[in-house]
C-alpha cells in the first residue's frame, strides 16, 4: 500500500510542477496561446486524425522542451548568480532546445496546413 500511496503523491508533484510553469514562466503562456490556435484551427479545417495526433504530440513536446529549460535555468540560478560561462552555455542549450522543437513545429503546421488552405481557394 506504501508504494500505492508514494506512487500517487509523485502525481501531485508533477501537476504541481506543470502548474507551476504556467503560473510562473511566461513563456509557457505563449505556448498555451499557439496549442489553442492549434485546436482551433484543427478544428476548423477538419483535420484528419494522423494530423491531429501529430499536432497534439508537437504541442506535448513543445510543453516538455519549455519545462525542462525552466528546470535547468532554475537549478543553474541555484547554483550561482555570478556570470560563468559554462552556466551560461548550458542555459544556451536548453533554450535551443526549445526553439528547436518550436521549428519543427512550424515546419510540420505548414506541411500539415497548406494543402487545406489551398483547398479552400478553390
Amino acid at each position: 500500500m506504501n508504494r500505492i500511496k508514494k506512487h500517487l503523491t509523485s502525481y501531485q508533484y508533477s501537476i504541481r510542477g506543470i502548474w507551476l510553469a504556467f503560473r510562473f514562466e511566461h513563456n509557457m503562456i505563449f505556448h498555451l496561446a499557439a496549442a489553442i490556435a492549434v485546436f482551433v484551427v484543427n478544428s476548423l479545417l477538419k483535420v484528419n486524425q494522423t494530423e491531429w495526433l501529430i499536432t497534439l504530440m508537437l504541442i506535448g513536446l513543445a510543453w516538455m522542451a519549455e519545462i525542462f529549460n525552466t528546470a535547468i535555468e532554475k537549478l543553474a540560478d541555484r547554483v550561482t548568480k555570478e556570470q560563468d560561462p559554462l552556466i551560461g552555455q548550458v542555459k544556451d542549450l536548453a533554450a535551443g532546445a526549445v526553439l528547436i522543437i518550436c521549428f519543427f513545429a512550424v515546419v510540420c503546421a505548414v506541411i500539415i496546413y497548406l494543402p487545406y488552405l489551398l483547398e479552400l481557394k478553390y
